[in-house]
């Protein structure tokens, strides 16, 4: 049950392959719980965390006691390549970059 009316549930659909993810690839349909030991409330919240993250390491908790850390600079450097592989136009919908 949602705690406000703007609370989401935030999945992982599918881990798209690249050198910064490698071992990550298996994961498929799994909650996102929290970023950095912060609770994801929604897409908005979850991308304004990894977005203005100042951290070495971005550190997701996933259901099933799952938890992915990756180098913040690499992770970000390695986002055009991956949307390039896999020909995505934009690393987020509009509404997210408000």
């Amino acid at each position: 049950m949602a705690q406000s009316a703007d609370e989401q549930l935030v999945v992982v659909s599918q881990v798209l392959v690249a050198d910064i993810n490698i071992g990550y690839e298996d994961i498929v349909n799994t909650q996102v719980l929290a970023v950095n030991g912060v609770p994801v409330k929604n897409l908005r919240s979850l991308a304004d965390m990894v977005e203005n993250c100042n951290d070495d390491y971005l550190r997701f908790d996933l259901e099933y006691d799952q938890i992915v850390i990756l180098h913040t600079k690499n992770a970000r450097a390695g986002t055009l390549d991956i949307l390039k592989t896999h020909c995505i136009p934009s690393a987020m919908s509009e509404d997210l970059k408000i």
